[in-house]
């Protein structure tokens, strides 16, 4: 009985390798805001990713993301994170496919500013957050892959010393759209 299950396991763990694909992508972002006050901030991220398909129903990824916001009075933030998650196809028609990606992030964001009299103010926290994300992946090619993902439930906290600052929320609309690819090997 035992020899049948490693060799049912083994059978299982080939078929998965053989199913599998490797693919790499991410997002590019940019955004500019401007407020009738004068306020002016302008955002950058790029978030390069890794994943790996298991079968046509689940992929396993991690993406780094880099964000950098600037505003036009010489106050920056910048923001770094390890995004790992899963990817749920929950139905697929053709070349397009709906899914929920379900991860985490964990990551470190710092304050400075650089104004008038050059003086530089760093201040350091840590983020943590934990989401579900919808969203829908056209197959371009037989490699290339375009994702588009719309806002998410999620729960995200931000912690700066004795502060904290929690943010729990479900989020669907225009300004929580994001759009990547990814090329499989």
């Amino acid at each position: 009985a035992m020899k049948k299950m490693i060799l049912a396991a083994l059978v299982a763990v080939a078929s998965i390798s053989a199913n599998a694909q490797v693919w790499v992508g991410g997002e590019l972002g940019f955004n500019y805001n401007k407020v009738d006050n004068g306020l002016e901030t302008t955002t950058f991220s790029i978030a390069p990713e890794v994943g790996y398909t298991l079968s046509d129903k689940w992929d396993i990824a991690i993406a780094l993301r880099e964000e950098l916001a600037s505003q036009k009075d010489g106050e920056s933030i910048n923001i770094f994170s390890v995004n790992p998650y899963a990817r749920y196809t929950f139905f697929q028609t053709g070349k397009a496919g709906f899914f929920l990606d379900m991860g985490f992030s964990v990551g470190t964001m710092s304050n400075g500013y650089n104004g008038d009299q050059i003086v530089k103010i760093n201040d350091n926290a840590t983020r943590f957050g934990v989401g579900v994300r919808p969203g829908v992946k056209f197959a371009a090619s037989d490699k290339v892959t375009l994702v588009a993902s719309l806002g998410g439930l999620g729960f995200q906290q931000t912690k700066r010393g004795d502060y904290k600052e929690s943010d729990f929320g479900f989020n669907v609309n225009g300004n929580a759209l994001q759009f990547g690819a990814y090329y499989a090997f």
